[in-house]
């Protein structure tokens, strides 16, 4: 059995420029929700600071969240926001163990 694929982003908009990302993330959620092959799930926290937040998705597999990096939905939403970040940092991980639910 595969194991899903994690991404994991921490995402730090420019100073004044959270609110407008959020706005902008928020649409992206409602725009593509039951739409992507292979995701299983997703959570954004927000920092409680309000400078930053964490974009945890999962997919059924690498290739299914390869092949939504590439999808135009994906590609115009980084579009859209890349001009209000400070900085994006993603990352690919797996599951190492679980505990409880969030």
């Amino acid at each position: 059995m595969t194991k899903p694929y994690v991404s994991i982003s921490v995402i730090t908009p420019k100073p004044g420029r959270f609110e407008e990302f959020m706005e902008l993330q928020l649409a992206q959620h409602h725009r593509v929700r039951g739409q992507v092959q292979g995701l299983r799930g997703g959570r954004l926290f927000r920092s409680l600071d309000g400078r930053s937040v964490v974009l945890v998705t999962a997919f059924e597999t690498i290739e299914d969240a390869q092949r939504f990096r590439q999808d135009p939905r994906f590609t115009e939403h980084i579009a859209r926001v890349q001009p209000l970040l400070d900085s994006a940092v993603p990352g690919g991980y797996e599951m190492a163990y679980e505990v409880g639910e969030i």
